[in-house]
């Protein structure tokens, strides 16, 4: 299951803090603000006079994407390398008594090749010991959507923690798509940026291009760079009421790794291997979904450790049942 150079993935996990994220936003102190009177008031007059930016052109929605809105070059203005834009279609708030900024109406926020789209964004700030502020977490309201070149990410409740460099998903019909795999996820989607690992929570499904199909209380997706220097899953860690589905087994167990290169499960932990009425027991099976082959292991903590098997052989295999017989010892007709 492959992620693209991203749920990585995602998104506004790459929006890492810097205190400059929110000069746009962050009151300056006294000693600013005099320092910048004065160099206003140093320049030539004819400079108030500049011809001021028009503002951004509409960005209509993209048809067929419900919820997701591509921001184009106008949107975007002039920040430094690493800063975080915000633009919002309505009011952007700033209270200072509580240290939260607040932006309302189609919010976009940009960073680099990554963005967030959600309908209400509110940062939260706190005092430095310098007296500058510093940006430690972002919530994002409604319609969250989480776009990086490659994948995009769904939800209606969003949470980005600096200090942590996590985002974590709530809301209905939780999943993320790149171009070869989708997850879903019933409670939280979370992405750990810097160990660079996707978590799904609460009956947990993922499904590439190719039909594999894996499903979970809890799957944790490995992601590393490719030669393109993009983000792709590498490996997906089942824990709980594994399920493995494949054209002609079912695989369950207690967990379970998936290697998205060679399509290869290993489940181990009270394992059962189904086709039809068959069913192979053990503690430690290999679902191989390139090759449809499916194999029961012995354990491999035990030693002399066995395979149990259970087979229900056809009805034209099965010895016949004894005749009858007549109390006179004859065989009744």
């Amino acid at each position: 299951m492959k992620t693209v150079p991203a749920m990585p993935l995602l998104v506004v996990g790459t929006l890492t803090v810097a205190a400059t994220a929110l000069f746009a936003l962050a009151p300056v102190s006294r000693a600013e603000e005099a320092a910048a009177a004065a160099t206003t008031l140093d320049k030539p007059a004819k400079a108030a006079t500049k011809a001021k930016k028009a503002p951004p052109a509409p960005n209509p929605a993209v048809a067929g994407e419900p919820g997701l809105i591509p921001f184009t070059p106008t949107e975007v203005t002039a920040a430094p390398p690493g800063a975080i834009d915000i633009t919002s279609d309505e009011t952007m708030e700033w209270h200072d008594d509580q240290l939260a900024a607040v932006a309302r109406g189609h919010v976009v926020v940009v960073r680099g090749e990554d963005t967030l789209h959600c309908d209400t964004l509110v940062v939260y700030y706190r005092k430095t010991k310098d007296g500058s502020t510093e940006m430690y977490r972002m919530a994002a309201d409604g319609q969250v959507v989480m776009t990086s070149p490659s994948q995009q990410a769904y939800g209606d409740h969003g949470v980005y923690d600096v200090d942590q460099d996590v985002t974590v998903l709530t809301g209905d019909h939780l999943h993320m798509v790149t171009r070869s795999d989708t997850v879903y996820a019933r409670d939280t989607m979370e992405y750990w940026r810097q160990q660079q690992l996707l978590v799904a929570r609460g009956n947990a499904v993922a499904i590439n291009d190719k039909g594999d199909r894996i499903r979970a209380d809890v799957l944790v997706g490995i992601m590393e760079e490719n030669a393109a220097k993009q983000l792709e899953m590498t490996r997906m860690d089942a824990k709980g009421n594994v399920l493995i589905v494949t054209p002609k087994d079912i695989a369950r167990g207690s967990e379970g790794t998936y290697n998205v290169k060679t399509r290869i499960a290993i489940l181990t932990g009270d394992v059962k291997l189904t086709q039809g009425q068959n069913q192979v027991n053990g503690h430690r099976a290999e679902v191989n979904n390139a090759t449809g082959v499916s194999r029961m292991l012995p354990d491999e903590n035990v030693k002399g450790g066995r395979v149990h098997s259970v087979l229900m052989p056809k009805k034209s295999d099965q010895p016949a049942a004894p005749a009858p017989t007549t109390p006179g010892g004859g065989a009744k007709p």
